[in-house]
């Protein structure tokens, strides 16, 4: 996923016409009914202990449209939903008619089993038991095979699963795979082996983001962070940088403006993530004139740099997100180096997500460094 502006005005242009189409035809959400507790496999020690810690159902086996993509909708989003491919893991031991021989029997088992650990120690394992955290987890975890999403939703949704630093990127054929995808009563990850040992590092830190993120989307978290965070950033959300650096600090239209001040954006609060300002990354910048349009005489050089064309974070919950991958992904020199009020933010932050039960310390034990 390179590009994914791309897909969401792909996304965009197939919902309005769906939304133009009638409505007659409605398909049922199925939300009613349990799925979960009837499917468990319960002899599978962690997926019972799950499912007593957390409410928390793990399936390997389920109906891809029952289990993820039922929708009360019509029957055009519905089909939205239906074009994320979410093959089971035992796709990988059966033939073409779906039958599993006998001799594969004990290597698809043994393959549910590391599946199903992996998922416990590389990410449930950051949830603590009888915490706020633990009664607020998805009801329904799918393992799958792989996920392919040739049409991102739109929305949290999407905007979620590309703002990691860890992020799933491929190009080419493969493009659309992804590491997990989420709906509002179903999450889904890819457990494939041959993808997980490329970097289990990245699996971790991306899948923590989105299942945390997830969580507190769905169940509003973002309203128990303290309004200090939020101090005096209203005006900015969303708007063009540009704009606001050359009013505030009365620059002239016919000066060149290259990158943002960095000290003068962490003054307003905010952090420099790196997807959330620009879909392709905060990239080095090279400046090789002044503000004149005089060249320099050494260029200078800007990491992760802010460009006036980029705008401010949207609104309170993507503004708490670009915090959240800062502190999955920074070091201990790199929190140092952050403003005070900066560290103010991030230590405001890892101790509310400490105290839900949610152990960001385990994740990035360099937060502590800040005290």
């Amino acid at each position: 996923m390179k590009n994914p502006f791309l897909i969401y005005v792909v996304f965009a242009a197939l919902f309005i016409y769906a939304c133009e189409r009638p409505q007659e035809e409605i398909r049922p959400s199925n939300k009613d009914e349990d799925r979960v507790s009837g499917q468990l496999d319960l002899n599978n020690a962690t997926i019972a202990r799950l499912y007593s810690d957390f409410n928390t159902g793990v399936l390997y086996e389920y109906d891809n449209i029952l289990d993820f993509a039922y929708v009360a909708s019509s029957d055009n989003i519905a089909e939205l939903w239906e074009s994320v491919e979410i093959p089971q893991i035992r796709t990988l031991f059966t033939d073409t008619l779906d039958v599993m021989a006998a001799e594969d029997i004990p290597a698809y088992k043994a393959y549910t089993e590391a599946a199903v650990t992996f998922i416990d120690t590389t990410l449930f394992k950051y949830f603590k038991p009888n915490s706020k955290i633990a009664g607020l987890m998805p009801y329904k975890v799918l393992l799958s095979e792989s996920v392919f999403a040739p049409l991102l939703v739109t929305g949290e949704p999407g905007s979620v699963m590309t703002e990691s630093e860890s992020r799933f990127s491929r190009s080419g054929s493969s493009r659309n795979l992804q590491r997990t995808v989420f709906n509002e009563h179903s999450i889904v990850f890819s457990v494939n082996q041959d993808e997980v040992v490329k970097d289990i590092d990245e699996y971790t830190k991306d899948n923590f983001y989105i299942l945390l993120s997830r969580i507190m989307s769905m169940h509003n978290l973002y309203d128990e962070v303290p309004a200090s965070f939020f101090n005096g950033k209203s005006a900015y959300y969303n708007q063009n940088m540009d704009v606001v650096y050359r009013e505030e600090l009365n620059i002239a239209e016919d000066k060149n403006v290259y990158v943002i001040d960095k000290d003068w954006f962490y003054s307003k609060g905010f952090i420099d993530a790196y997807y959330f300002f620009n879909s392709f990354g905060l990239r080095t910048y090279y400046q090789s004139f002044d503000e004149d349009g005089n060249r320099l005489p050494t260029r200078i050089i800007h990491p992760k740099a802010l460009r006036p064309s980029y705008e401010f974070v949207g609104n309170e919950a993507i503004d708490v997100r670009s915090y959240l991958t800062e502190m999955i992904h920074r070091n201990e020199a790199e929190f140092l180096e952050y403003p005070e009020n900066i560290q103010e933010n991030i230590i405001l932050l890892r101790d509310l997500l400490m105290s839900w039960g949610v152990d960001i310390v385990g994740i990035n034990p360099d937060l502590n460094v800040l005290n």
